[in-house]
């Protein structure tokens, strides 16, 4: 894969991305047609002359096509989710147009920053365009690292699963649990969105994702979290209530699934539970499933030089976990940790990982795959 290419790629779609969510904005938002302008430049600006979409309307209409199809890049050459990413929903309603689910799921993982304010770059669609539409995974995990590093190791590894363990609550709750918790106070809780909420008869009500209990987008009648695997456990359609001012009744979701009340309620900033809370869940799975078996595990070591540390029959394992979109973003920045594990729903990812990792002695495991190595050291230590 050529770096240039890659790097361009995330450029392209992060400025899509952007202008696709102006677009949605435009009827309430007095300066989306500007943040659309700012976004047609920035797609030329990377693209050779003569290339691209003549005009911000031009753009626009492109937006409900595969990016191979109008942007010239070497698409062969980088991940099919690229090329293949469509930012705005064809629909027939230009009025209710939406993003796409990939817009919001895969686009995330490719965000790059546009502007440099180092260089006098300016980036006004961060006066009012929403964090995770620009925050990038890595701004994202500097901001809360900041937050949570100037206490201890003990208080650090408390405020990581809180983010895991507590994505809603009422402000008093919240306050409760970092009491409970001891870990250090962060500013990453919000207000529930309205997209992520609907009310009936004066009252407010939210449904949390069955998989990570963050609560989940309603367009429409449907219900469904952000992130696409959950989606498998949490894609959901609704109807109206029984009486006037009842909340929407869950048609074909799990077991237990039920409107909660949403007065008061604060969620986790979307940047922070895509990129802290998601991956987390994933992280905090195996540690207890290490520690069921009864290992002794360091939980996110030297404010998280590493998630795991584990001492096995074999010898000391540090292990990071990795759950993120394409595995090229691993590739160009390893984990000092040299077991990488990813999520077993994010297999096809192990064998590029391995014919680019191992010769520089990285071992790379589904959780699956990396259980049963586990189990087959815990079974020959106790033979």
């Amino acid at each position: 894969m050529s770096d240039a290419q890659y790097a361009l790629g995330r450029k392209v779609i992060s400025a899509a991305l952007r202008a696709g969510v102006a677009w949605t904005r435009r009827l309430e938002e007095p300066r989306a047609w500007h943040e659309i302008s700012c976004m047609h430049g920035v797609i030329l600006g990377h693209l050779p002359l003569g290339t691209g979409p003549e005009t911000p309307a031009g753009l626009v209409g492109n937006l409900t096509r595969p990016l191979r199809s109008w942007i010239p890049l070497d698409w062969p050459a980088l991940p099919a989710e690229m090329g293949d990413l469509v930012i705005l929903e064809d629909g027939h309603d230009q009025q209710a147009t939406q993003l796409t689910e990939e817009a919001i799921e895969v686009g995330c993982s490719y965000l790059e920053v546009l502007f440099d304010p180092a260089t006098g770059g300016l980036d006004g669609g961060r006066d009012w365009l929403p964090t995770w539409s620009w925050q990038t995974a890595e701004q994202t995990e500097h901001a809360v690292y900041r937050q949570l590093a100037n206490g201890s190791q003990s208080q650090y590894v408390a405020g990581r699963l809180m983010l895991v363990e507590v994505p809603t609550g009422t402000e008093d709750s919240i306050l409760e649990e970092y009491a409970r918790r001891g870990g250090a106070r962060m500013q990453v809780y919000r207000p529930l969105p309205a997209e992520r909420s609907c009310v009936r008869g004066g009252a407010v009500w939210w449904w949390p994702c069955p998989v990570c209990a963050y609560p989940m987008r309603l367009t429409g009648e449907l219900l469904r979290c952000d992130f696409l695997p959950h989606q498998r456990k949490a894609r959901v359609l609704l109807r109206p209530g029984r009486r006037p001012g009842d909340p929407p009744e869950v048609v074909n979701g799990p077991p237990g699934l039920a409107a909660c009340r949403g007065e008061g309620v604060l969620c986790l900033d979307w940047p922070v539970w895509r990129h802290l809370t998601v991956p987390g869940l994933t992280e905090v799975d195996l540690m207890r499933w290490l520690e069921r078996k009864g290992l002794e595990v360091e939980r996110w070591s030297e404010m998280d030089s590493w998630d795991v540390g584990v001492t096995l029959p074999d010898g000391r394992c540090l292990v990071d976990v990795k759950d993120v979109a394409n595995e090229q973003s691993i590739i160009d920045r390893p984990p000092r940790a040299k077991t990488i594990v990813v999520p077993s729903y994010r297999s096809e990812q192990v064998k590029p990982l391995r014919a680019a990792l191992e010769p520089d002695g990285y071992a790379v495991h589904t959780v699956a795959s990396f259980k049963r190595l586990v189990s087959a050291q815990l079974q020959r230590g106790a033979a």
